[in-house]
């Protein structure tokens, strides 16, 4: 029989937006180079939109010392959950008012809201997805 000792186990860490648990540690760094990556396919969106994001990864790197370890970057910085992160720029991208077909393609590649209670209650009764 194989024993635990579950006094070994990671901490887990509350999303400093939500304060739900980050179930899903991707950190907001890695998600940020992967919606910059997608906005290569509209250029003027992107140097929009880029400032905007970079401004709040400042504005949270004092925060990342103490988070949950990134799945992806193995970094300890996944201070924000992913469906905080990509409701900011979901926001974002409504603010400067970006078409329908961007924030379909955006909810398509960057939808984190698992539970359908969040911007994809929203996005569904607009007919975006």
């Amino acid at each position: 029989m194989i024993t635990k000792n579950y006094s070994d186990l990671e901490p887990q860490f509350l999303c400093d937006v939500c304060s739900i648990a980050v179930t899903n540690p991707i950190c907001p760094s890695c998600l940020t180079q992967e919606i910059e990556a997608w906005l290569t396919l509209y250029p003027n969106l992107r140097n929009e939109i880029m400032p905007k994001l970079n401004k709040y990864l400042y504005k949270i790197e004092d925060k990342l010392a103490d988070s949950t370890e990134c799945i992806k970057c193995k970094n300890k910085r996944a201070a924000v959950c992913p469906y905080c992160f990509t409701d900011f720029v979901l926001m974002e991208l409504k603010k400067i008012r970006a078409n329908r077909i961007v924030l379909k393609e955006f909810l398509e590649f960057f939808n984190f809201d698992f539970d359908h209670d969040g911007y994809s209650k929203e996005a569904e009764k607009l007919g975006i997805i």
